[in-house]
């Protein structure tokens, strides 16, 4: 079957169906840009087992631009992959669909930059950022004197989805300060509290008993939230009372 690639496609294309274990997944590639291009981009969305650059250079040679999109957008070259749905595709949703998966400023000012002289796509782009991007970053690009159909509805569009993702955002906010907050509380109230030290405990250095019934040898005490316990007089001299040194250690 060596020199028999339509044979070699459909062995393997009905072999990676009942083994996906990625062995032959470079070679298919080839092979369905060659027999199957429509089986292509399901193919290289759903797998992870094949050369990206090999496949690059696959679509790149067959001028296959959406799977070109997909894989530069996988290694995260989504500048040059929002060019190729801009200059290629020529499909002024799909750039927007593609910003929005991103959500980088960026590609919304590369967008806006490639499709600000076009009023169709003016119009688009109003309705459609509002919730991702200061309307002032498209505002301020329209040349003057481009004639913008539906220009106030699609203004007030975008400028009702701003507030509301401003809204979104500071109610967020307020939650999350909220949380903060209450959390510190409890951690305050937490440490403050009292530690139950019974007679069984131990001094970690010395191992004697933390608590005798022999008040005049007792001893003052140094108990951490961590529960170990020592006798003051069994600390070295100079060691910092303000952690455990047993913890200490462990971290260490």
């Amino acid at each position: 079957l060596k020199n028999q690639d339509m044979f070699i496609f459909k062995y393997l294309d009905a072999y990676s169906k009942i083994e996906p274990n990625g062995r032959y997944h470079g070679k298919l590639v080839r092979l369905y840009a060659k027999y199957a291009r429509e089986k292509l981009l399901p193919f290289l969305k759903c797998s992870d087992n094949y050369p990206i650059q090999e496949a690059l250079d696959v679509c790149q040679s067959n001028e296959f631009y959406p799977e070109r999109v997909f894989l530069l957008g996988r290694i995260g070259n989504t500048r040059e992959a929002l060019q190729i749905i801009i200059e290629k595709l020529n499909d002024i949703n799909q750039a927007i669909n593609f910003c929005q998966e991103h959500n980088d400023k960026e590609l919304w000012s590369d967008l806006i930059k490639h499709t600000v002289d076009k009023p169709e796509y003016v119009t688009l782009l109003l309705k459609r950022i509002g919730n991702y991007v200061d309307p002032r970053m498209l505002i301020q690009n329209i040349p003057s004197g481009c004639e913008i159909k539906d220009l106030k509805e699609s203004l007030a569009k975008m400028m009702c989805d701003y507030h509301l993702q401003l809204s979104v955002q500071e109610a967020c906010k307020a939650i999350t300060l909220k949380n903060y907050f209450e959390l510190h509380k409890k951690l305050i109230i937490g440490q403050q509290r009292g530690i139950s030290v019974t007679d069984e405990v131990s001094c970690c250095v010395c191992q004697g008993r933390i608590i005798i019934k022999d008040l005049s040898n007792a001893s003052d005490l140094i108990v951490y939230n961590c529960r170990h316990s020592f006798h003051i007089e069994c600390l070295p001299e100079g060691v910092q009372c303000n952690n455990c040194s047993i913890c200490s250690a462990v971290k260490m």
